[in-house]
């Protein structure tokens, strides 16, 4: 952030962002945050708010206005979601028009933005990945990170003369069918429906499975227990032969109900999602891969061909494999997971990381407390993460003793491991914790000769503050006061405004 050309490290917009980056990332830590533009409207954590009720504050009209102005839909923040990410987040928000392509993110990491590469702070993006917007579609995914998912508003698109073509011949057959009020009637057309899928194999015509797929699915919904379903589910069966799954699969990326054709992998059991997992694992586009990655989380099956996936000797197959373990929550790959946490590779140390935190089992806390030392700023961010998790996610988990993690914030340079640092030891909130945010909030007592050793730069004073009122809530308003005469006027700012709310945060 200070390092861009022409820009003043000192500047006071530079230490704002700064501060914006800390509060979100410290928000994220306590839950997913979702925002949405409907109608002109925005809809903040449930809470609808039109142009005219966010007048009053500034900061929701312009977040509002530049949504709108660059098409988004949506903005999902997950839990946890790293600094870098958020500062990748902000730059998008920060253009003066929509992206002219995807803003794409390679293996999750670097994001792109009409051809210029952003890094987020950490990321493990994949040099390789040729990821690209489709010339005939529009962009459904702005942006897509770890954490951070924007999506824009995408018009309905017209479809082209072979769409037509192929439309018209499956609409045919499926509007017979749909027209059955009898599981006789029905039986009648399935034969039709057989023909035309076995046309459409025979040319490899992914687009028209798909059609007829999506067709077959939503009136089995629409029929639900009256006359003709016992015809569409032999429809159904016709439609999990391996060689349509396996057209389904391909095109899968590009359908556009995607959370439909996931019923139909998974009624076909590890046959289905072993045909999306194959395709995660050997496509090197970013935008397909994420729509398999969340096809396959959406089944909640096949954890069997992802825990061989983890030995697999390359390491985009073992990164993507972990990743989806971490999502499905498959709690018994901890065991699998946990000796990746010493990979060589320093991407495959994140992804088990990142799998692990996610679930959160007590041998999983426990292996990535031992990791606040690693070479890698990222993963020292979610061991320390993972101190903040001991004895409330975990259960039965001991709680750290906080020696450990205060030793490694003396020695820690990066800002933002040491700002995840300073908010497990709120979270921890053992005795030991709160005497050493003590001691990095309260002023620096000069010695006889009235020089101060060391100085402590506003945000640790104030992440430590603000992590005591975490831990101890109401029993920090001494603290408070003293805190609101500093010297430091950022310090007195943030204990003023932590003072405002206090009574609304003293539950832990």
């Amino acid at each position: 952030m200070g390092g861009l050309e022409g820009v003043d490290p000192t500047s006071p917009l530079l230490s704002g962002l700064r501060d914006s980056i800390r509060q979100v990332s410290a928000r994220s830590r306590d839950g997913a945050m979702l925002c949405r533009v409907v109608d002109g409207r925005l809809v903040l954590e449930g809470a609808v708010l039109d142009r005219s009720s966010a007048s009053d504050e500034r900061w929701l009209q312009l977040l509002l206005e530049r949504l709108i102005a660059l098409e988004v839909g949506a903005v999902t923040v997950r839990e946890g979601a790293s600094p870098g990410e958020l500062l990748t987040l902000a730059r998008l928000l920060a253009q003066s028009h929509p992206p002219v392509g995807v803003m794409r993110t390679p293996s999750f990491g670097a994001a792109v933005i009409d051809g210029a590469t952003i890094e987020p702070a950490h990321a493990d993006s994949d040099a390789h990945a040729n990821a690209h917007a489709h010339d005939d579609e529009s962009p459904r995914e702005l942006m897509r990170t770890w954490s951070v998912l924007v999506t824009r508003v995408v018009p309905p698109r017209d479809l082209d003369g072979d769409d037509r073509a192929g439309a018209m011949g499956a609409g045919v057959v499926l509007s017979r069918l749909a027209a059955a009020r009898s599981d006789e009637a029905a039986s009648a057309v399935v034969d039709a429906v057989q023909d035309v899928l076995d046309d459409a194999q025979r040319r490899g015509d992914a687009s028209l499975v798909d059609g007829i797929a999506r067709a077959v699915l939503a009136q089995v919904q629409a029929v639900g227990e009256s006359g003709g379903r016992v015809a569409l589910e032999g429809a159904v069966r016709l439609l999990m032969r391996a060689p349509l799954i396996e057209l389904l699969a391909r095109q899968f990326p590009l359908s556009p109900d995607r959370p439909l054709l996931v019923q139909l992998f998974a009624r076909a059991g590890d046959a289905g999602v072993s045909t999306l997992v194959q395709q995660l694992l050997t496509t090197d586009d970013a935008n397909a891969r994420r729509a398999y990655f969340d096809g396959i989380v959406a089944t909640d099956v096949g954890s069997v061909k992802l825990m061989d996936a983890l030995r697999d000797s390359r390491w985009y197959v073992v990164r993507n494999a972990a990743a989806l373990l971490g999502e499905m929550g498959v709690e018994h790959a901890d065991e699998t997971l946990i000796p990746l946490l010493h990979h060589v590779d320093e991407r495959i140390r994140i992804a088990a990381s990142r799998a692990l935190i996610r679930l959160r089992t007590v041998k999983a806390i426990q292996a990535l407390h031992l990791m606040i030392d690693d070479p890698n700023a990222e993963v020292r961010r979610l061991s320390a993460a993972a101190f903040g998790l001991a004895g409330t996610a975990t259960g039965a988990v001991v709680r750290p003793p906080a020696a450990k993690i205060s030793a490694a914030l003396e020695r820690e340079m990066d800002e933002d491991v040491a700002l995840e640092m300073l908010a497990a030891l709120g979270r921890l909130g053992s005795a030991d914790a709160v005497q050493r945010l003590l001691r990095i909030a309260l002023p620096i007592i000069p010695d006889m000769s009235g020089d101060v050793a060391a100085t402590r730069d506003p945000w640790v004073r104030i992440a430590a503050l603000e992590a005591l009122v975490r831990a101890r809530g109401a029993q920090m308003h001494p603290v408070i006061d003293i805190l609101m005469t500093d010297l430091d006027d950022d310090v007195a700012a943030a204990a003023a405004a932590l003072k405002d709310i206090l009574p609304a945060t003293t539950h832990r």
